[in-house]
């Protein structure tokens, strides 16, 4: 018979009280990884994770993810629970999705989107870019008498 005072021990129940914070709080966040691309509905906008802040934080929210929805340059910040889909998990296949999302569309709608294409061109041609680097490096600004 196991000693009942054991279990009950101010340290075992901090420790299954933060388990329990553990799971609930990877049930709240769900398959959503840093970047990733998920969104909450087909008819939503995708969004791109940037942070998770997984707590325990002392002050609410006491977990948090942070996210860009594609196209846009603003950053925002919630704990909404996870419900969704995922569009394409971290890696080549977010890559992919991010750069059709920015091609599609004209660079003029939006200066997120015209950023975007910038670093897409960028990555097209690195050549290109490591030249006007070095260029840049060697140019001399005028000097003023």
């Amino acid at each position: 018979m196991k000693h009942r005072a054991r279990t009950s021990s101010p340290a075992r129940t901090d420790y299954y009280r933060a388990a329990t914070y553990r799971r609930w709080v990877a049930r709240q966040i769900g398959p959503r990884r840093v970047g990733g691309l998920y969104r909450t509905s087909p008819f939503d906008p995708v969004y791109e994770v940037l942070a998770v802040d997984a707590g325990p934080r002392t002050e609410w929210p006491v977990w948090q993810i942070t996210v860009r929805t594609l196209g846009e340059a603003r950053i925002h910040t919630h704990c909404a629970a996870w419900e969704g889909e995922v569009v394409a998990e971290p890696g080549e296949q977010a890559l992919t999705v991010w750069a059709e999302h920015a091609l599609a569309r004209t660079a003029a709608a939006s200066g997120a989107l015209l950023e975007q294409r910038h670093l897409l061109d960028e990555a097209a041609h690195p050549a290109t870019v490591a030249a006007l680097h070095r260029l840049a490096l060697t140019a001399r600004l005028p000097q003023h008498a």
